[in-house]
């Protein structure tokens, strides 16, 4: 036996997504339900574990033996639960992955998905999702399935039949991949690598449980304090309204069509008090960071420390299943903007039973730059990323799946839109009647009194019912006799019960949700609403909030509303906007989304939220409906900067709680628990963290490569590079704090922007224009630099035409060291390492200027595989960042022995002995590898108890 090729399927109650793998394996309700395996290329046979068979004798004693190669598709997923359920931990160095492979080609990272690219004849079966769903996650309690939790072969005998099938053709699909990548080994120094990548998942990081927790506890306590200092300020029911606190500085003299962060930024520099407080302190509340906290706690296994944390060659990336932020989510205290919710309760929607319920949930963003897709039909108005999930049918009166967006353009999907939510007794009915009834026509006098007055005996008739029946005394007198009769209600002050005291404001609540929809809607139909078709009313109203809560009842008392706005300034200068909600009494629980989707190109910030249940209420323009959930896994390289000179004493602080303290020392909590975040992060007692990292490796890699030799001479020298480069854009000496200090800057941002063709919009884009400089400025900015770096101009050309010369003639061209052969339908760029970095299909095409262009087979910012253009100066980069890479694994191989703990860009971090010295670790982490001669590195470190940004 020299192979063997493995598949499993798996149960755990812990969520995969939101934990790893690492924790999802060792909970003690893991197992392993099916082991589909192949011995050296043979038959594929599938050991039924769940129901009695076993792995046999010679495949377990295979599994621990490292003179046979065991492969999988994802191979860490079947090694680690593999791991926990032999209780005995299996090392990497006899694994290798396929879909490690797949990447190493450029292809995609999913089985179904790189079968499709092969064409292969065995793809991954499509049911797979639903059958993996069915029998490998807890299912919901229900009187349907006698109460039970989790779904077993023997509940639905036919469905475990293809379930296995399904298992026995993921072998085949994946050793079909082998097959067609043979022309393309990996080479062993990548294996080694890989498996260095899997020792350093395995070995983990230590997270500071008691600091995570404290931290969750202080942030939920900020935020009580922030909102109540801002309610205290403002006077608003509810501060953390968007709607309202517009409204409050509108009627303060500020006028904004937004509170996001940008805009909250720029109002604070002219906004007058107490308007600069009041936004300063929602502006704290937006840097709440209790989200990443969360993620440790979710990541974090029994040993204390976090697993699976770092990706080889790309793999276990998750798509961003986001949204734009002018969507809004239904939160415990009505509709918030998406881009301006920081997380909290939402009404989160279950598919099993279409429960809806008010569930804590994570506010997530994300930069995002690609394809869009905008549904817009009658009861959705969507623009989500491609790979955005949502609960759908592929066709009326079908079977209910999660699917992409992108997915769903190949049919015509329907969504839920509606849901029911439990509730506890509310007021009495007779009460919430004439609440309905006051706030359409009632006016409160400044004695306290209500007064209502009508010209219709219909409504006349309903008065004095309802305030019968609510036991309420009031005084009738009727008015007038020419101009029509008038009939006035009048409830004087002392008679005025404490219920309807407090409806003054004539306004709706969240409260409202708590109440009885068939009475509040039967009701609503006699007063500010009508019956517009034999099961759907109209309510309209002034009230922007009323009509808010109108329709949110609506949507989570198995209702559907729609709501229109009329914007009547136009007519009158005095009139105010009006709101129409169509409501439908009794919807079917599916909308057939007709329209085909919208596609447009996007970059900026994408949100979503990370829920429970897997699914949200989500409203946009007036429209509700069931949209997909977001997550992910706390990632080192996108925690927030520290600055804070005290880490140390702001950790202890929390560790101990003592939130009063923390107040006294660091005015903004939120910013102080931000920069905290890194900290949690923490070695083995009796060790210290070693963190050392490469010296502005990129400009070195990019000069060497091209011979830029002036730009070397600096870094050899210890000069300083932005003030080498101005100097030389400017023909002047530049000074860090001397002479022409001020030019520092523009020889900063050109060489940001510069060095792989940038131009003005790489300027802008790294903040040219925020950091001080103009419009003017830019394009001469870019001429001096490149004129400054002739050498780095030239590669870009003499790279440029050794691609476009190697796919034309498909013969080996040579520039720089670099080699680019074509072969069976691939372009590889061998770099110096001996690494290979692969095109697929490369082909030369014409660009949008009407010149000469290289496209190439890949993923897209869509996540599909469709075709990707090229130019010369972005195959450097793509060579740059490959070379530095190579870099960083080769120092990483040196210091193998060294217990590495984490790896982001060109960091390394080591929980080192106390004894162990940072001048050691940094001089070995900077030699220069043998295949990069010429090439100086410098790598600098520091120590530290706790992880931290030096």
């Amino acid at each position: 036996m020299k192979s063997i090729e493995i598949d499993i399927e798996s149960y755990s109650d812990v969520d995969l997504y939101k934990c790893g793998v690492y924790k999802y394996s060792s909970s003690p309700n893991f197992e392993i339900l099916l082991f589909g395996y192949s011995v050296d290329g043979g038959d594929v046979k599938v050991a039924d574990l769940a129901c009695g068979e076993e792995i046999p004798a010679e495949i377990l004693a295979a599994l621990s033996d490292e003179s046979v190669t065991k492969w999988a598709f994802n191979a860490m997923f079947e090694r680690v639960c593999l791991s926990n359920y032999l209780g005995e931990w299996l090392e990497p160095e006899s694994w290798k992955c396929s879909m490690v492979w797949s990447a190493t080609l450029g292809l995609p990272l999913s089985l179904e998905n790189v079968g499709t690219v092969l064409g292969l004849e065995k793809q991954k079966l499509s049911e797979g999702k639903d059958l993996i769903r069915y029998f490998c996650v807890p299912c919901k309690p229900t009187k349907a399935n006698g109460g039970r939790t989790r779904n077993l072969p023997e509940h639905d005998r036919e469905k475990w039949e293809r379930f296995k099938a399904y298992n026995l053709r993921d072998v085949e699909a994946e050793m079909q991949i082998q097959q067609r990548l043979f022309k393309f080994p990996v080479p062993d120094f990548v294996w080694e690598e890989y498996w260095q990548d899997q020792e350093i998942n395995d070995r983990g990081i230590g997270v500071d449980m008691g600091m995570v927790t404290q931290a969750i506890a202080m942030d939920g306590r900020s935020k009580a304090e922030l909102s109540g200092a801002m309610q205290e300020l403002t006077e608003l029911e509810n501060p953390n309204s968007v709607q309202q606190m517009k409204q409050w500085l509108s009627e303060n003299g500020v006028e904004t069509d937004s509170l996001d962060k940008k805009a909250v930024a720029e109002l604070l520099k002219t906004a007058p008090e107490p308007l600069g407080e009041a936004l300063a302190l929602r502006q704290q509340l937006a840097r709440s960071s209790v989200k990443k906290y969360q993620a440790m706690e979710n990541a974090v296994c029994a040993d204390s420390r976090a697993h699976g944390m770092f990706a080889f060659y790309g793999a276990n990336r998750t798509g961003r299943f986001c949204l734009t932020g002018d969507h809004e989510v239904l939160t415990d205290a009505g509709w918030q903007r998406l881009d301006e919710w920081t997380g909290g309760k939402i009404a989160c929607w279950n598919p099993s039973g279409e429960t809806v319920s008010f569930q804590k949930s994570n506010a997530l963003a994300f930069p995002y730059e690609g394809v869009m897709y905008e549904y817009c039909d009658k009861r959705i108005d969507q623009i989500s990323t491609p790979d955005h999930k949502m609960y759908v049918k592929r066709r009326y009166g079908g079977e209910w799946l999660i699917d992409t967006v992108e997915n769903m353009e190949k049919y015509r999907p329907s969504i839920p839109f509606t849901g029911y939510r439990q509730t506890t007794a509310g007021m009495e009915h007779s009460i919430l009647r004439v609440l309905v009834m006051v706030q359409a026509d009632g006016c409160f006098t400044e004695d306290g009194s209500v007064v209502l007055a009508f010209t219709k005996l219909r409504k006349v008739e309903r008065c004095k019912t309802l305030l019968r029946a609510a036991d309420v005394s009031f005084v009738y007198r009727v008015y007038g006799e020419k101009r029509g009769v008038r009939h006035q209600f009048k409830i004087y002050s002392r008679n005025v019960p404490l219920w309807l005291r407090i409806f003054r404001n004539k306004t709706f609540d969240t409260w409202l949700f708590d109440e009885s929809a068939d009475v509040f809607f039967d009701e609503l139909v006699n007063w500010d609403g009508y019956q517009s078709a034999k099961n759907s009313i109209q309510y309209v109203t002034c009230n922007k909030q009323n009509a808010d809560m109108v329709q949110a009842f609506a949507h989570i008392t198995g209702r559907a509303a729609q709501m229109k706005v009329k914007h009547r300034k136009d007519e009158h200068p005095n009139w105010s906007d009006a709101y129409a909600v169509d409501i439908w009494l009794t919807p079917k629980n599916c909308h057939e989304v007709k329209a085909k989707p919208r596609k447009f190109q996007y970059s900026g910030i994408v949100y979503c939220a990370e829920t429970p249940t897997g699914f949200f209420l989500v409203r946009r323009n007036g429209r509700v409906w069931v949209t997909g959930n977001s997550g992910r896994l706390v990632q080192l390289q996108n925690l927030p900067q520290n600055h804070i000179p005290d880490l140390a004493q702001a950790r202890e602080l929390v560790k101990a709680g003592d939130f009063d303290a923390l107040s006294m020392l660091y005015e903004d909590i939120p910013d102080t628990l931000s920069q905290l975040i890194r900290t949690a992060f923490v070695p083995q007692d009796g060790r210290k963290f070693i963190v050392a990292d490469f010296s502005a490796i990129e400009a070195r890699v990019l000069a060497w490569l091209a011979g830029e030799k002036w730009v070397s001479d600096v870094f050899e020298k210890g000069g300083d590079i932005y003030c080498e480069t101005a100097a030389r854009m400017f023909h002047c000496r530049v000074e860090k704090h001397g002479e022409n200090a001020g030019l520092r800057q523009k020889g900063k941002q050109a060489t940001l922007s510069c060095g792989y063709g940038g131009s003005v919009g790489a300027l802008k884009a790294m903040g040219a224009l925020e950091a001080g400089m103009t419009e003017d400025e830019l394009q001469p900015l870019v001429d001096s630099w490149r004129e400054a770096n002739p050498n780095i101009v030239q590669l870009w050309w003499e790279v440029d035409r050794a691609v476009k010369e190697c796919i034309k003639k498909r013969m080996p061209t040579e520039t720089h060291g670099i080699r680019f052969d074509y072969q069976s339908g691939m372009m590889f760029i061998t770099l110096p390492s001996g690494r290979r970095l692969a095109y697929v299909k490369p082909r030369i095409g014409e660009n949008r200027f009407g010149g000469e262009s290289v496209t190439y087979m890949g993923v897209g910012g869509t996540k599909k595989w469709e075709r990707l253009e090229s130019y010369g100066a972005k195959f450097v980069e793509n060579l740059v960042q490959g070379i530095a890479r190579d870099i960083l694994c080769y120092a990483m191989q040196t210091l193998k022995n060294c217990a590495i703990v984490g790896h982001i860009h060109d960091e390394i971090i080591i929980e080192a002995d106390r004894r162990m010295s940072v001048g050691a670790v940094c001089e070995q982490m900077g030699r220069t590898p043998p295949w990069a001669k010429g090439l100086l590195l410098r790598a600098d470190g520091y120590e530290c108890p706790f992880y931290q940004k030096d």
